[in-house]
C-alpha cells in the first residue's frame, strides 16, 4: 500500500513541473502572469517533494540535512503574491516588497549550491564549517519567516482582490470585469495551506519530531486542487485594474456649483444624461468617461448612483444595457440579428457579459426574449 501511495505522490509531482513547464511557454497564453503561474506551480511542487524523498543520499551526497537540497519555501509565497497582483495589476504597489523578497528567497536558494560547490571541491558539506545547531536554528528561523510571508501574502492578495472588485462595481461598466471566481478560488486554496503548515510549525516549536504522516497525505491532496485551480487561472486573461484619480482631478467640478444645485436635481440630471446621451452604448464606459462628458464630478455620481438609485455603477449601467437589448428583442421586424450583435449594439463588450448580465437582471437568458 505505501509503495503504491508513493508512487500516486511521484506522479502527482511529474504532472505538477509539467503542467508549470506548460503554463511558462505555452505560445496561445503566453504571459507574464502564466509564466509566475507556472514558476510558482513548480517551485511549490518541488518544495512540497524534498520531503518525499525515499533514499538519504546520491552519490555519497546527504539529501536529508539542511540546505541540501534548494530551500524553496520563500518563493513560493512571493511567487503566489506576485502573481495575484499582476493579475489585477497592482504590482507596482508593491514593487519594493517583492524586490526584496525575491532577492532573500534567492540568497537561502544560493546555500545549498554553495553546499554542492563545497561537496565536489572536497567531499565535505558545510557542516564541516558550521555546527548542526547553528545550521538548525537559521533553517527554523527561515521556516517561521516563510510562514509568516505567506500569510502575509495571501492577506494581501484577499485584501487587493477584494479592492478590486469594489473599484470594478463603482467605476467601469464592463460586467465581465466581476467575473474573478476562479481568482478567489486560487487565493483561498491557500488558506488551509496556511493553517496546515502552522500546525506543523508550532508541534516542532513545542518539542515534535520529524514530520507527521499526515502533513504528507494533505500536501498530496492540496497539490491536487492546486493543478485544477492553477489550470482555471491559466486560461484566464489578465484584468483590468486602473485608478484614474487623474481624471477625477480633471472631471471635479467646483465645490461651491454643486451646492447651488439640490441632490435631488443634481441625480435627476445625472440619470436623463444617462438616458438622452446613451453612454452606456461606450462598451468600454467608465464613471470617469461619463463624467467626464456630463461635467459632473465622479465622486458626485458615485453618491447618485449608490444613494439615490440603489445601485453600483456596473449595475447601473448594465440595466440600461439590459433594457435596450431587451427593446431591440422584442422587435419582431430584428428577429434575423444575433444575439451576440444585439448585445454589441446594447453596448455589451462580449456575448458572456450580455449572459451574465441579463441572468443577474432578470434571471434568463437572452435567447428566452425572443419574439414568438
Amino acid at each position: 500500500m505505501e509503495i503504491v501511495f508513493t508512487t500516486l505522490i511521484w506522479a502527482a509531482v511529474l504532472q505538477g513541473v509539467l503542467l508549470g513547464f506548460v503554463f511558462i511557454f505555452s505560445r496561445r497564453h503566453k504571459s507574464f502572469s502564466n509564466t509566475l503561474l507556472g514558476l510558482f506551480l513548480i517551485i511549490f511542487i518541488l518544495g512540497a517533494a524534498t520531503d518525499l524523498l525515499p533514499f538519504d543520499q546520491i552519490g555519497g551526497y546527504s539529501v536529508s540535512r539542511y540546505f541540501t537540497l534548494p530551500e524553496v519555501k520563500l518563493l513560493f509565497p512571493i511567487l503566489f503574491l506576485h502573481y495575484v497582483l499582476v493579475k489585477l495589476q497592482r504590482a507596482s504597489s508593491y514593487k519594493l516588497f517583492i524586490r526584496i523578497h525575491y532577492i532573500l528567497a534567492f540568497i537561502v536558494v544560493a546555500i545549498t549550491f554553495v553546499n554542492l560547490g563545497i561537496f565536489f571541491v572536497n567531499g565535505k558539506s558545510i557542516y564541516s564549517f558550521i555546527e548542526f545547531d547553528t545550521v538548525d536554528k537559521y533553517f527554523m528561523a527561515i521556516q517561521y519567516y516563510a510562514y509568516l510571508l505567506t500569510v502575509s501574502a495571501v492577506s494581501i492578495a484577499i485584501v487587493e482582490t477584494i479592492k478590486y472588485r469594489n473599484i470594478v462595481k463603482n467605476e467601469y461598466s464592463d460586467i465581465t470585469l466581476l467575473d474573478i471566481n476562479w481568482l478567489w478560488q486560487f487565493v483561498l486554496i491557500f488558506v488551509p495551506v496556511v493553517v496546515l503548515w502552522g500546525i506543523e510549525l508550532i508541534r516542532i516549536l513545542i518539542g515534535g519530531v520529524g514530520q507527521s504522516d499526515i502533513v504528507v497525505v494533505i500536501w498530496g491532496a492540496v497539490s491536487i486542487i492546486i493543478y485544477i485551480v492553477s489550470f482555471k487561472a491559466f486560461t484566464q486573461q489578465d484584468l483590468f485594474y486602473q485608478r484614474a484619480e487623474t481624471k477625477e482631478n480633471h472631471t471635479r467640478k467646483d465645490p461651491e456649483e454643486d451646492k447651488s444645485k439640490s441632490s435631488n436635481t443634481i441625480c435627476e440630471s445625472v440619470k436623463n444624461s444617462m438616458e438622452t446621451g446613451q453612454y452606456y452604448l461606450n462598451q468600454d464606459l467608465s464613471i470617469h468617461d461619463f463624467a467626464k462628458e456630463i461635467h459632473v464630478s465622479a465622486r458626485t455620481i458615485s453618491t447618485c448612483i449608490n444613494k439615490n438609485f440603489g445601485y453600483n455603477f456596473n449595475e447601473w449601467v448594465n440595466n440600461y444595457r439590459v433594457e435596450k437589448a431587451l427593446e431591440i428583442l422584442n422587435d419582431k421586424n430584428n428577429d434575423h440579428l444575433s444575439i451576440e450583435g444585439i448585445g454589441l449594439d446594447s453596448g455589451f463588450k462580449s456575448r458572456s457579459a450580455m449572459y451574465i448580465a441579463f441572468k443577474k437582471k432578470t434571471g434568463k437568458t437572452p435567447g428566452n426574449f425572443r419574439s414568438n
